[in-house]
């Protein structure tokens, strides 16, 4: 019997409905009931996953240390639940939860009953499905570690597995998602490992076709049978606990084994939106990123002040270096509209001229001259990548970082 029949049967007997947990507190199995109106597990359901306040109270009761039902109070609009910890051969391998009706009284003997004669054999499910999800796991990590490796060979090899495994489908196009993260060390394999959990969650709510993805390193990547949604990407990125991500998406591919070229466009896309998330957001995709293409491939980390065209370093050393790139890229941005720059930095066209002559006073550059122009606009750009703009209303961080 499977887990998912081993938890309806149980929940007919208890009359209630039910849902099974890992010990990650992932969704492994739920039963089904005609008039099941509980939003709040409706909603852990479709997220495959208990809500972080349950996890904070479930460790605040100490459930993982219990041997019997554990009765947790409302909290957040969520009513009252019943918690029962699944243990098997000395290791705690899970949770069953459902709806407590009477939170003033004791838990049915008869619940207790049904719930511990269960245990064991769900115990024993529950452990088998996580050794084949450990095992799953780590053949998945080293297929796409050679997926995206330098080696055509192992890349056809690789890609050939994964088809056969049914780990992605087979479909006419792949794209691939990388993640990184941004935030302190600690956070980052956790951040990582929960993105690329929710993003294949989504996928396959909204798709009959398989992605797959793992952790590499301290990049999560994700591979999909099709093109890359780049508004779902973005929502996916402002759920809870995800802010400190950056994320890429790369064009899609004829074939699994070319699918380490969108990995790379990826990458680049990713690198784009961490050094520039005030135009690109969280995400960027490859297809977005026009000249930046070239300029996140240059060795950004290493460039300083003295690398950037003269007139665009003495602007950034300017005392309101900020204020005055931030103009000057807008005017750039407009094809030298006058009219248009003023009515995007909300300012009046006196007071825009006003800040022009004082860019060509400090650059010395002739703003009419297109080969000037077109300086002045790929060295702010580079400067904004490399982080060598000084941040808007503070002091230069160009004018520090050149004493």
């Amino acid at each position: 019997m499977s887990l998912d029949d081993m938890l309806q049967t149980l929940a007919e007997r208890l009359g209630r409905p039910l849902v099974l947990y890992d010990t990650d507190f992932n969704v492994v199995a739920f039963s089904v009931h005609e008039n099941d109106v509980d939003e709040v597990r409706r909603s852990v359901i479709l997220s495959r996953r208990a809500s972080a306040r349950a996890r904070e109270m479930i460790a605040a009761y100490e459930v993982r240390r219990a041997h019997n039902p554990v009765r947790l109070p409302p909290h957040d609009g969520t009513p009252a639940r019943v918690v029962y910890p699944v243990w098997y051969d000395l290791y705690l391998v899970g949770y069953i939860a459902y709806i407590d009706h009477d939170p003033g009284g004791e838990v049915p003997a008869r619940h207790r009953r049904l719930l511990s004669v269960a245990e064991p054999e769900i115990g024993a499910l529950l452990t088998l499905r996580t050794l084949q999800r450990q095992r799953n796991g780590e053949r998945s990590h080293r297929l796409l570690t050679e997926l995206l490796s330098g080696d055509a060979a192992k890349r056809e090899t690789a890609a050939a597995e994964l088809l056969e495994i049914e780990a992605v489908s087979s479909a006419a196009q792949y794209s691939t998602m990388v993640f990184r993260p941004t935030g302190p060390t600690g956070a980052r394999s956790t951040g990582t490992g929960l993105v690329v959990e929710q993003a294949l969650t989504e996928i396959a709510q909204s798709t009959s076709l398989k992605a797959c993805g793992a952790v590499l390193g301290q990049e999560g990547v994700v591979v999909i049978p099709r093109r890359v949604n780049p508004d779902r990407l973005a929502k996916l990125l402002r759920r809870p606990g995800l802010e400190a991500l950056r994320a890429g998406a790369g064009n899609a591919r004829p074939s699994l084994a070319q699918v380490h070229a969108s990995h790379r466009e990826a990458v680049m896309a990713c690198r784009a939106a961490t050094a520039d998330s005030a135009r690109y957001g969280q995400s960027a995709h490859w297809s977005g990123l026009g000249l930046d293409r070239l300029l996140v491939q240059l060795p950004l980390e290493s460039l300083t002040l003295e690398d950037l065209p003269v007139p665009v370093r003495r602007l950034l050393e300017a005392p309101s270096g900020a204020k005055l790139a931030a103009t000057l890229e807008s005017y750039l941005d407009s094809g030298a509209d006058a009219q248009e720059t003023a009515a995007s930095l909300i300012i009046h066209r006196s007071t825009l001229y006003y800040r022009l002559d004082k860019i060509r006073e400090i650059t010395g550059s002739d703003l009419r001259d297109g080969r000037v122009r077109c300086e002045l606009h790929t060295g702010l750009r580079v400067a904004a990548l490399a982080g060598l703009r000084p941040a808007d209303g503070g002091p230069s961080h160009a004018a520090q970082v050149s004493k």
